[in-house]
């Protein structure tokens, strides 16, 4: 009886939230702080980022739906770089275990820009300096479940942000919340997460407001311009993943789709499809509809446990995502079980 009103409670709480989304309007490029939507997993990206409703065997789970962290092994541990953008360096690390009070992990997320040169309004060449932006993320996770079908996850971490030439910070707390349901209807599974949700940033120096002098029609104004408060990228992700071939020793095939609603840009589908071979090598693909940019993505995976130490399980996992006139992106990761 619990565990039907339980899923009854998921099921409504999915379509709410989703009847929700469609009545809001796009707002583009009205937040900050988006390399906390930036995928670290290759896997993930391989399949074009469609992951909410499938079941995540490592510690990565907490980047994307914590509630499916309870499916990680007893000790895990996640690496992962990412070549972004225009020379942009993005790194992902995490390290979870389970416990009597729940699954329990650590995460850590940066981005460095590298050397940026400076240019102003009057210096168009360049003023001889340069300076670096940097974001981090750092948190803990949470993640118990309910019952044999239902479970759970919260993440809370910081987030922070920095431009070293002029001392600009800026930081604030936010929150991740994660479910994950199995159906019992084959191998359907479904799940829904609401990342980056926490209030305003704000550039500050030396404990001051961040300032900046604006320019009109080429002159200086005489009363530096402050910065304005950000949203961080509030995201809403509603997915379902089913295996093709349960039974089948030899061939897998998952295909999963999310629907992913956020704070600052069109609503879109995530679709994703993974096909293995004796659960050893992985070919994933995927695609974003509606998206400006984002087209095509794909990757592979190798299990290579059967190198390692008796009782370990290590995966390494790489992707390639097109993003048209911005390039391609390429992702690495590494993960172990114990």
């Amino acid at each position: 009886m619990r565990t039907n009103i339980k899923s009854t409670f998921l099921v409504c709480t999915i379509l709410l939230t989703t009847i929700w989304c469609q009545q809001e309007f796009e707002k583009t490029g009205s937040s900050g702080a988006h390399f906390l939507n930036i995928s670290p997993d290759a896997r993930v990206s391989g399949m074009g980022n469609s992951v909410v409703g499938m079941p995540i065997h490592d510690v990565s789970a907490v980047f994307y739906n914590p509630g499916t962290l309870v499916h990680m092994h007893n000790k895990s541990v996640f690496s992962s770089n990412v070549q972004w953008f225009a020379g942009i360096n993005y790194n992902a690390f995490a390290a979870g275990m389970k416990t009597k009070y729940g699954t329990l992990a650590l995460h850590l997320r940066s981005l460095s820009s590298g050397d940026i040169e400076e240019t102003t309004v009057t210096e168009q060449n360049g003023t001889g300096r340069s300076f670096v932006w940097s974001d981090l993320a750092v948190g803990g996770t949470w993640a118990n479940a309910l019952t044999d079908r239902f479970s759970f996850g919260m993440n809370i971490y910081r987030a922070s942000q920095s431009v070293d030439l002029y001392s600009y910070t800026a930081g604030a707390w936010a929150v991740d919340i994660g479910t994950y349901y199995v159906t019992g209807f084959r191998s359907l599974r479904l799940g829904m997460s609401v990342r980056n949700f926490g209030p305003e940033m704000d550039f500050m120096a030396n404990g001051k407001d961040a300032t900046f002098d604006d320019y009109h029609n080429g002159e200086i104004l005489p009363e530096p311009e402050s910065f304005r408060p950000y949203h961080m990228p509030l995201t809403f992700q509603v997915g379902v993943s089913y295996d093709f071939f349960t039974e089948n020793k030899m061939h897998d095939l998952v295909v999963a789709i999310d629907g992913v609603h956020t704070s600052d840009s069109a609503e879109r589908f995530n679709i994703g499809a993974q096909y293995a071979l004796l659960k050893m090598l992985y070919l994933r693909g995927g695609f974003y509809t509606t998206h400006n940019s984002a087209s095509f993505m794909g990757g592979f995976g190798v299990d290579l446990s059967k190198f390692a130490p008796s009782g370990t399980a290590l995966r390494f996992d790489a992707s390639m995502s097109n993003y048209g006139l911005l390039g391609f992106v390429k992702k690495v990761t590494i993960s172990a079980g114990f």
